[in-house]
């Protein structure tokens, strides 16, 4: 009887310990792992990031011997090889002493060596015979750029590794500039021979592209399976640098060394859990004390945490949501078990989903940021949200913890301002293009108007004293009265051209020039002109039909009217792209336009800068300028006297032209 209630007595406070043991077990092991992982995270990022510096170092070595190839390269394509061929070896050597040789190979033959001491037996030899050392030519010629291969045994004895850069003259390939780097003065010069670092192990691989296969040339060994490695890609070459700690298994027996302690610990709380076990109204009071408080900070921070105006969120660098709040629910239209099984970035509009990814990795590397970007609903809604995060760790692990500030209203009205100074400066341009056709007329009325109405007045004034003329006076006054007319009608064309309620439609260039030329037949064919286009970049635009044509027809005529005497007169039309539309060039091969002298007055109406014989009213330019203003575009000359001018207008594309409206 007193047996079994000895084992009853202690049957409860063994399973607390037992209990305990296993859960505190199970828990340090967990932890121990997490450690490790993160461990491990920490070397292999350790590990990358020198590999990446020894990248570096290999990628400063290949371009430094990169430039004596294309200096070398480029002597050859533009004068041919050199008389002084060591001359200009042993500068370009003592430019780059990693370099031990340089050479000239043309076709597959090398011709020239620069030093040659040593280095005879090369001379005459056919690289591209040899199947071992052919491979990393037939890859530059391939490419048509600087390609390192090797390392390969050299006829005149070493092994070295070559770089060599193709040699293309007038388009056709004339051979190789070629630089020679002994194996162990490269070893040396990346630093990547054995014993040059205490923590780490280097080993270069050459790939063989036929087979895919690896040989390796350090005396540090293969790499092992298992082994942690970083491996580089070096460019231009054939090779692979790997990258590894020396203390592989450190971290390893650090985690059990951990694991051991864990389990220690384990059995020591559990056999303290066992004792308390043994008093269960003390510890049932103080469990159930402690459960309450646990309940209580667990509805308070849920109070809050759901009390926050905007949307709360706290996720692991797995991207693992662990916390929200019911506005997110709200917000997006998912449920509490939808969002415990999704990623951050499924809530972000897939044009944003970049952005948002550097802002969650800023966080975890430099601790907080912040992000503006759309909330995509459930619902394919879009919501502008500010989106804040700041890294906070706890329990061993690092976690995002953030919030989301909806600022629809502010993305609008910043919207709303951003339209209303764009309307504003459009407003503006017109003021201003409106004030520069007052002042033309003022200009107008006040020079060009003057000479026929003083003409008429004068005229005027004789007929009433000298009737014997009066025929002649009246044919004169007619004279006045159309000169008068013509201008009038000068200022009409050109205040005219900034009619902004023209009609838009869709014009082909070619359908525009072909037009054009029908007009000006007679006078092509007297002026012999030859007139080619290229419509090819902008076969059309979007634009005014009449403005264009007037465009064309002006630049054509200016074109013929001033062309050379004696020299066939050449007309090129081409389209391009620019940033905000197409760009229409017209050039010739007149007179051309002494710019110096008349830039600034070019386009100005009734502006003439040939001969006098040409006919002409000097209002052509000032039109075409006025017509491509008025499209919101602009127009730019290149011209020299005896060279012929080259006229640029810019008309923008539809959506360009109404934001700026």
């Amino acid at each position: 009887m007193w047996l079994y209630m000895l084992s009853h007595k202690f049957r409860k406070p063994v399973f607390v310990g037992v209990g305990m043991f296993l859960v505190l077990l199970a828990l340090t092991q967990l932890l121990v792992y997490f450690w490790y992982q993160s461990a491990r995270y920490a070397e292999i990022r350790r590990l990358t990031t020198h590999a990446n510096a020894k990248k570096e170092r290999l990628h400063i070595t290949l371009t430094n011997s990169l430039s004596s190839t294309r200096t070398l390269a480029f002597i050859v394509e533009e004068y041919g090889v050199p008389r002084d061929f060591d001359r200009l070896g042993e500068k370009l050597l003592k430019a780059n002493p990693l370099v031990d040789a340089i050479e000239l190979v043309q076709g597959g033959v090398i011709t020239h060596i620069f030093p040659i001491e040593g280095n005879e037996s090369a001379i005459g030899y056919n690289i591209l015979s040899d199947t071992i050392s052919h491979s990393g030519a037939l890859v530059a010629m391939r490419t048509k750029d600087f390609f390192f291969a090797g390392p390969v045994k050299l006829k005149q004895g070493g092994v070295a590794v070559i770089g060599r850069q193709p040699i293309y003259i007038e388009g056709k390939f004339w051979g190789f500039a070629a630089v020679l780097i002994r194996l162990s003065n490269f070893i040396e010069a990346t630093n990547i021979d054995a014993g040059s670092n205490p923590d780490f192990r280097y080993q270069l691989a050459r790939v063989h592209r036929e087979t895919g296969s690896e040989e390796f040339f350090l005396p540090s060994g293969d790499i092992q399976k298992g082994d942690d490695v970083a491996m580089i890609e070096v460019p231009n070459s054939e090779w692979r640098l790997y990258v590894t700690p020396l203390k592989q298994n450190e971290v390893y027996n650090h985690a059990r060394l951990l694991a051991g302690l864990g389990l220690l610990f384990s059995a020591v709380v559990s056999a303290f859990s066992w004792y308390m076990a043994a008093q269960p109204e003390k510890l049932k009071r103080l469990v159930n004390e402690r459960t309450g408080q646990l309940t209580t900070e667990k509805e308070l921070s849920d109070s809050i945490i759901n009390s926050l105006p905007g949307l709360f969120y706290l996720y692991d660098e797995n991207l693992k949501f662990y916390r929200w709040n019911k506005n997110l629910e709200t917000v997006s239209g998912y449920s509490a078990k939808e969002i415990s099984d999704m990623h951050p970035l499924d809530f972000i509009e897939s044009n944003e989903k970049e952005l948002m990814r550097e802002g969650i990795a800023t966080v975890f590397d430099q601790g907080s940021t912040a992000v503006e970007a759309h909330l995509y609903t459930k619902n394919k809604e879009k919501i502008s949200y500010y989106f804040t995060g700041n890294a906070t760790t706890f329990g061993g692990r690092t976690y995002l913890m953030g919030m989301g500030i909806d600022i629809t209203e502010r993305v609008k009205a910043e919207k709303d301002i951003q339209d209303l100074n764009v309307r504003l400066q459009a407003t503006v341009e017109q003021l201003q293009a409106r004030n520069n056709d007052l002042q033309l007329f003022s200009y107008v009325v006040s020079h060009n108007l003057r000479s026929p109405i003083a003409r008429i007045l004068g005229l005027a004034s004789i007929f009433q004293h000298e009737a014997n003329d009066q025929a002649m006076i009246v044919e004169k006054i007619t004279e006045a009265t159309q000169q008068l007319d013509d201008i009038i009608k000068d200022i009409s064309t050109i205040i005219s051209a900034r009619n902004i309620n023209e009609k838009y439609e869709h014009v082909l260039f070619d359908n525009a020039l072909t037009g054009i030329l029908n007009l000006l037949n007679d006078d092509i064919q007297r002026s012999n002109a030859e007139v080619s286009a290229d419509f090819s970049a902008a076969p059309d635009i979007f634009t005014v039909k009449s403005y264009l044509n007037s465009m064309l027809y002006n630049l054509l005529s200016n074109a013929i009217k001033y062309r050379k005497p004696n020299i066939p007169l050449q007309i090129s039309i081409k389209t391009t792209i620019y940033e905000h539309g197409v760009c229409l060039t017209v050039q010739d091969n007149g007179i051309g336009i002494d710019l110096v002298k008349n830039g600034g007055k070019i386009f100005g109406l009734y502006k003439r800068f040939g001969p006098e014989s040409i006919p002409g009213k000097g209002i052509g330019l000032c039109l075409v300028k006025n017509q491509v203003e008025s499209l919101n575009g602009k127009i730019e000359v290149n011209s020299k006297p005896g060279e012929g001018s080259t006229f640029y207008i810019y008309l923008q594309k539809e959506h360009e032209r109404s934001e700026r409206k």
